[in-house]
This record gives C-alpha cells, structure tokens and sequence, in this order.
C-alpha cells in the first residue's frame, strides 16, 4: 500500500469535493507508477488549457513588470499565442481549428486586461506599491505532518502591514470556504523568515474569475480565522486517506463516489469510459 498522503492544494480539495473517482486517478498510484497518468489520460480540456496558458502568461508579465519593463497589448496576444501553441502541440492529440485556436487566445487576453485593471495590480504598475513580489505554487509549506501548497501569487507591503493575493483563473460559483481556503496563505507566510509572525500585520485579498469578470474578497484574518483553516486542512487530508483506504479496499475506481453535474466532467482528463456518462444520462 502507498505512503500516508501528506499533500493539500487548493486542486486536490477541489477535485476531492467534486469527485472522488477523478481525485484517485489523479493522486493514487504516483509513486509505483510515475507514467500511468500519462498512458491514462487522453484528454485536456480547452479551458484548463487556456487557463494554464494564461497564468504561465500572467507570471512572464509580473517577471518583466518587476523589472520596470511594460507589455503592450501586442505583447500579451503574442505571449498567449506562443503558450497555446505549445501547449496544443504536447497536450492535444485532436486537431483544433484556427478559430478555436483564436478563441482561447483572446479569452486569455481579455482576462490578463481585465485582471490588471483590479486595484492591486493598478497600484503595482504605476508603483503606488513599491515592495512586491510573486510566487508560483510550486513549493510545499510545511504544517505539522502535511505539506501544504498554499503560497500567495503576489505579496506586497504598504507601511506596517502585508498583503497576501490570491488569483483564481477559473473558480466555481459556489465557495462556502473562501475565507477559510484563502487564510492557508498565512501558513506560508509563518514559514518566510522575511515577513511578520502576527496575524494582524496581514491583510487577504482574492480574485477569483467567473461569469465573465474578476470577483474581489478582502479578509482582515485573525487568530480564529486561522485556527479554523489549520483545521479545515487537517479535515481535508484526513478524508483523502480515507478516500485511500477504501479504495484499496476494492481497487476499483468507478466503485468511488462520481461528480453529481456533467458540467463538472467537461474539463475532466479521465471522463473517458467513467461511469458517470451512464448515470447521468
């Protein structure tokens, strides 16, 4: 049997939530077999590919932003054209029409524009914010027994106090734990020696994507805010290796609870042969 899953992102708690069959092919398995996603997955969504495109474009702006160095509109269209066609080249076995090609450039573009109008990132190009930085989610934070990928995308600070943003290409219409999955970037900061250890020099901000346009959440964290999210995480985990046991139990993937709406399997990777098609018909 596997290790004990020590691991929580803001995708696993998703994916868990949604559907349990996706969240096992996803996270069991990896490491005795490091190629069966690859030989299992046959299919990339459209969207997660052009959300993927966006944010790597997104991070290529904040690089040079850095820098003192600004994109053009014509910059961030060719930046998105040359992700996507990369992407399309490794990840799409289909062919894609030059129309569809077209359409997810321009919906990456329009929300890089549209994210860069929000006051955060206002404020950063015309250096109103003059400390910043950004972050990719790359690396764990450690918390107790679990490692806990929750760092912000960009961290500024204005007098005494320290932002934390969050931006969310793509979230769901319905976030009862905003706040609490919000608040994990305090853990990251607790382990970054540069920044304060009190709650209270912190402010959260998050922007989230849906229905067309950017949604703001600002969130003056506290003690118990905090201690709530510590515990949300350590719910979550501990359902996954349930999720685990089970599953080992039967060794059967489609024996696992399956998404409730068909809307959830559009982007799925593994939606080939699962029974949901059959149930939901």
């Amino acid at each position: 049997m596997n290790s004990y899953l020590s691991e929580w992102s803001l995708t696993r708690r998703k994916i868990f939530t949604n559907c349990a069959r996706r969240f096992a092919k996803q996270y069991f398995f990896i490491e005795k077999r490091r190629d069966f996603k690859k030989r299992n997955i046959s299919f990339v969504s459209y969207s997660d590919l052009m959300i993927k495109c966006t944010r790597s474009v997104l991070f290529e702006l904040l690089t040079d932003l850095h820098k003192g160095v600004y994109w053009s509109d014509k910059v961030i269209i060719s930046k998105m054209r040359f992700h996507v066609n990369v992407n399309i080249s490794s990840k799409i076995q289909q062919k894609i029409s030059l129309k569809r090609k077209n359409q997810l450039i321009l919906h990456g573009y329009r929300r890089i524009k549209k994210l860069m109008k929000q006051k955060t990132l206002r404020k950063i190009v015309d250096k109103s914010i003059k400390e910043w930085s950004f972050h990719d989610r790359v690396q764990s934070t450690k918390f107790g027994h679990l490692d806990v990928y929750c760092s912000p995308d960009i961290v500024y600070r204005e007098g005494s106090v320290w932002h934390l943003v969050r931006i969310n290409f793509q979230s769901e219409h319905k976030q009862p734990f905003l706040d609490l999955e919000l608040c994990s970037m305090l853990l990251w900061s607790k382990g970054n020696q540069y920044l304060p250890k009190l709650n209270e020099k912190f402010v959260i901000h998050g922007l989230s994507w849906r229905k067309g346009k950017w949604f703001y959440k600002k969130i003056r964290p506290n003690q118990k805010l905090l201690q709530e999210t510590k515990q949300l995480l350590e719910k979550d985990v501990h359902n996954f290796n349930i999720l685990r046991q089970d599953f080992y139990r039967s060794q059967d993937y489609d024996s696992l609870p399956l998404a409730k709406t068909k809307l959830y399997c559009k982007r799925c990777p593994y939606k080939i042969n699962c029974p949901v098609n059959r149930e939901i018909r």
